[in-house]
C-alpha cells in the first residue's frame, strides 16, 4: 500500500513538473498580423497572458509571412498583444480568431493601424 501510495504522488508531482493543467484548454493559436491594407507584416512582436494553469505569459514575433504560432488555445488567453516600431500597442481577443477545429487549432487576424 505505501509503495502504491509514494507511486501515486511521484506521478503527480511529475506531471505538474511539466506543466500540465487540467484547467487548461488543450490547442493552439495561429495569429496572422497585417496592415490596414491587409499586407502581412513581419517581425510584430505578440504578447499573450495565459487564464490558466501557472497564468504564463509568452511571446512570439511574426515570421516573413507575418504569422506566428502559440501552443495555447485561444479560450485560455486572457490577454494578447501586437507591439510594431511606430503603431500603437495593439490588443486583441476571441472575436477576431476562427472557430476551433478537430485539433483544437483557431487561427487570428489583427490589424496594426493606429499610430
Amino acid at each position: 500500500m505505501r509503495l502504491l501510495l509514494t507511486v501515486a504522488l511521484s506521478l503527480l508531482m511529475a506531471v505538474g513538473a511539466f506543466g500540465l493543467n487540467a484547467d487548461c484548454t488543450p490547442g493552439s493559436t495561429t495569429v496572422l498580423v497585417t496592415d490596414c491594407r491587409d499586407v502581412p507584416v513581419a517581425g510584430a512582436r505578440i504578447e499573450i497572458q495565459l487564464c490558466c494553469g501557472r497564468n504564463a505569459s509568452s511571446g512570439a514575433v511574426t515570421e516573413s509571412h507575418g504569422l506566428a504560432t502559440f501552443s495555447s488555445h485561444i479560450d485560455n488567453i486572457c490577454q494578447a498583444t501586437v507591439r510594431f516600431a511606430g503603431f500603437a500597442p495593439t490588443r486583441f481577443g476571441s472575436g477576431s480568431c476562427t472557430r476551433p477545429n478537430a485539433r483544437g487549432h483557431v487561427d487570428c487576424i489583427v490589424k496594426v493601424c493606429r499610430r
